[in-house]
C-alpha cells in the first residue's frame, strides 16, 4: 500500500509517497538532508543524486515534496512524488552488490547505453561495462549458443542508443546490473540472470 509520509528535518518538512514496505529505503535521502545538505542550501529544484535516480525538491506550502523522474511517462520532463519505483530499482542493485559482495558504480537514469540493433528483442542477451577510451559506459549485445552448446555473441556490427530509463519497461531485469562496476559483464538467459563476470572472467554467481 502507498502511503504519504511527511518528515519534518532540521525545521523544514518533506513530504513523499512510497509502498510501505520500501519505507525504510528512503532513509539515506532522509538522512542526506538531515546531515549533508545545509539548510540554507534547501530551495526549489534542488537535486540530490542517489546512485540510478536523482531526486528533486518541489516546494509545497511552507515545505518540499521529494520527487523522482516518473518513470510510467517521460522521466526527462515529468515528476513523481510517488516514489516507490524508483525505491524498488534501489532495493534490487544493492540487493544484487551485496549478494556478490561487490561496491557498485552508479548509473544515472537519463546515462546513454549502446544496444547491438534488435538485441533486446532476443531471448539471450549480455551487457559489458567499458571505461576505454575510445567507449564508456555498457553496451547490450545478444548471442545464441553453437551446435557445440558454446555461447557465441552475435555477429551484427549495427549499433542503436537507449537511455538507461527505457530498460525499465524493454527489459526491467537489465537495470538491475546496471550497478556493476567497470570490465563486468551479465549474462541473461530470458529473464534469468546466468552469470556475472569480473574482470578477471571469475563467475560471481557461481562463488560459494
Amino acid at each position: 500500500m502507498v502511503i504519504t509520509y511527511t518528515e519534518e528535518i532540521n525545521g523544514i518538512n518533506y513530504t513523499f509517497s512510497a509502498d510501505e514496505s520500501l519505507r525504510l529505503l528512503a532513509e539515506p535521502l532522509l538522512e542526506c538532508l538531515e546531515y549533508d545538505i545545509a539548510k540554507e542550501k534547501v530551495r526549489d529544484g534542488f537535486r540530490i543524486a542517489s546512485g540510478f535516480t536523482t531526486f528533486m525538491l518541489s516546494k509545497h506550502g511552507d515545505g518540499y515534496d521529494i520527487a523522482a523522474p516518473d518513470y510510467t511517462d517521460d522521466p526527462l520532463t515529468a515528476l513523481t512524488t510517488d516514489l516507490t519505483l524508483a525505491l524498488h530499482i534501489q532495493y534490487r542493485q544493492v540487493f544484487l552488490l551485496r549478494k556478490l559482495g561487490l561496491v557498485g558504480k552508479a548509473v544515472n537514469y537519463y546515462d546513454i547505453i549502446v544496444v547491438t540493433k534488435g538485441a533486446l528483442e532476443k531471448e539471450n542477451v549480455y551487457m559489458q561495462r567499458y571505461n576505454d577510451e575510445d567507449i564508456k559506459g555498457w553496451v547490450i549485445n545478444s548471442y545464441e549458443h553453437n551446435e557445440n552448446g558454446k555461447a557465441a555473441p552475435a555477429e551484427d556490427n549495427e549499433y542503436e542508443t537507449i537511455r538507461a530509463y527505457e530498460l525499465i519497461k524493454l527489459r526491467p531485469e537489465l537495470v538491475d546490473v546496471l550497478c556493476l562496476p567497470d570490465d563486468y559483464i551479465a549474462v541473461f538467459e530470458g529473464k534469468e540472470l546466468k552469470a556475472v563476470l569480473n574482470e578477471n572472467n571469475d563467475d560471481l554467481l557461481k562463488k560459494d
